[in-house]
């Protein structure tokens, strides 16, 4: 069975990004993309929505 190290983390402005999480340890990455998901966006989501409802 693989281990899953590729995570599909979705931040609560929508945005959602893949993170190898490869170089954490197997038992510690859902918790770790958890805590990502609560974290600020690394796009600037507002800049980007108003370039696709302009």
């Amino acid at each position: 069975m693989a281990v899953k190290t590729i995570w599909q983390i979705t931040h609560s402005c929508g945005h959602q990004a893949e993170r190898d999480l490869s170089d954490r340890a197997a038992d510690r990455r859902a918790g770790f993309a958890e805590w990502l998901a609560k974290q600020e966006c690394s796009v600037n989501c507002t800049i980007l929505t108003s370039l696709f409802t302009a």
